[in-house]
């Protein structure tokens, strides 16, 4: 069904390939899991494998690649995309409607699709998501996770013979983390092949046939040992550098607040982590922090600063929020200018790169970098600043094993001199590192998990 042979891809004005004479074979009905270090390039064989490189991706392409015995040569994305659905790491970028069930049928009627026969589809293929309860939605209303499943389901609903994951897994809550999974097996069944592409391999060893592991753009026979994360230390505890006292919030046009009787602080020397489920309100609190949203009712009070009286700003000065998608927040046409933006010295500067593993990268162009890679320059530049509070919102995507252990080590450093954090996550792996606390947002209201208990939703 899927099969890769001598592919080269090399992107322009780039030194390195980004692939170099990869080789895969994949059949049908089998699940294989594509793990590998951040910018290996196994979103470039996914872009590679659905004909976005090079029709609408510029790269140079050599190789082979046939799809259901076909080669892709001179096939146009529009016609892959009944052989091959991709799931892309960042699902904004695939995204055209602005409601659910208007993206679902999105591709079904590019195809031609009887009424009935999409209506039906669309059912289908939220259902296998999870996600029926999503019908009739704005986009714009979702969580990162919502949308994914929103996106799953439109690939779904055309019925590929090939999907590629690229990090399905990534905004997921366990619930619909457990569905996928579920999904997978169901596929399977149906002979259909699937390749995902992730870095959390414990949660998906179970439900896939194999394992591959890639290298510097080309495959490995034998995957790397997973790493234990250990906890970090609590810095000497000090004042509150977040406070939220019973706020409520709803979106414009809802009756039903989203939140309601928010109270919490985070302590200068803490780290709290924020746990629920998809679209339970986590980035909401994080956007209220900052003075991004506006509360209904109640105060939140940042670093001494009342956030409804203070402009984002002014808050900025004193607080850093990473958002989820890190392409919002790098403007500047090298990734060493986005550090030394953020540090009045140089060599901060530079040793907040090494930290994150980018050194090398420091004359590249943000945009050039793989997503866990941008992930990690956001972050750079955070540190630099050196924030009183930090609030970072799922910090672990698209990071390998050591790119999440050099996060979670400056992170510690970072707590131990004083600073304040407060992390939104479905990783369990930094759930565990992290959280001197844990807060869960069930049904609008927050509740406090002992430790043991703070990786479950």
């Amino acid at each position: 069904m899927i099969a890769v042979h001598d592919l080269t891809v090399r992107y322009p004005g780039q030194a390195c390939h980004a692939l170099s004479n990869m080789a895969l074979e994949a059949q049908p009905g089998e699940r294989v899991l594509l793990a590998g270090a951040t910018g290996c390039g196994k979103s470039t064989l996914g872009l590679a494998l659905c004909g976005a490189i090079p029709e609408i991706v510029p790269a140079r392409r050599t190789g082979a690649i046939r799809i259901c015995n076909r080669s892709i040569d001179g096939r146009p994305v529009r016609d892959m995309a009944r052989d091959v659905g991709f799931l892309m790491q960042n699902v904004a970028n695939q995204i055209f409607s602005d409601r659910v069930d208007e993206e679902v049928a999105f591709g079904l009627e590019n195809f031609g699709t009887p009424a009935q026969a999409m209506e039906d589809r669309i059912q289908q293929a939220l259902e296998l998501v999870d996600g029926c309860h999503l019908r009739g939605r704005l986009i714009d209303t979702l969580s990162a996770g919502e949308r994914q499943r929103v996106a799953l389901a439109a690939l779904l609903a055309v019925d590929p013979q090939v999907l590629v994951l690229d990090e399905p897994l990534a905004f997921l809550d366990s619930n619909a983390a457990g569905r996928l999974l579920w999904t997978l097996e169901r596929l399977s069944r149906s002979q259909k092949t699937v390749l995902v592409f992730e870095h959390r391999r414990d949660m998906l060893r179970p439900a896939v046939d194999r394992e591959v592991s890639m290298a510097a753009g080309y495959a490995i026979q034998a995957p790397p040992p997973a790493l234990v994360f250990s906890p970090i230390v609590r810095g000497t505890s000090g004042d509150p550098a977040l406070v939220f006292d019973s706020v409520d919030f709803a979106w414009p046009g809802r009756a039903q607040n989203l939140l309601r009787g928010i109270s919490f602080a985070v302590r200068r020397g803490e780290s709290v982590v924020l746990l629920g489920d998809n679209g339970s309100g986590k980035t909401t609190i994080l956007a209220l922090a900052m003075g991004l949203l506006r509360p209904k009712n109640g105060r939140i009070q940042n670093c001494g600063l009342a956030a409804r009286k203070n402009p984002p700003g002014r808050l900025a000065e004193k607080a850093a929020l990473l958002f989820q998608n890190p392409d919002h927040q790098l403007h500047l046409p090298r990734v060493g200018d986005e550090v030394r933006l953020a540090s009045a010295k140089p060599e901060p500067a530079r040793q907040a790169l090494s930290s994150m593993g980018l050194a090398d990268l420091a004359d590249r162009h943000p945009r050039s970098l793989s997503m866990g890679q941008k992930r990690r320059l956001t972050l750079a530049a955070a540190l630099c600043r050196q924030p009183e509070l930090m609030l970072l919102d799922e910090p672990s995507v698209g990071q390998d094993d050591r790119s999440l252990a050099s996060i979670l080590e400056q992170l510690g450093n970072y707590i131990q001199a004083g600073g304040a954090l407060l992390t939104a996550t479905h990783d369990r792996r930094v759930a565990d590192a992290l959280s001197h606390r844990c807060l869960v947002i069930k049904h609008g209201q927050l509740h406090e998990a002992g430790k043991p208990h703070c990786s479950l939703e």
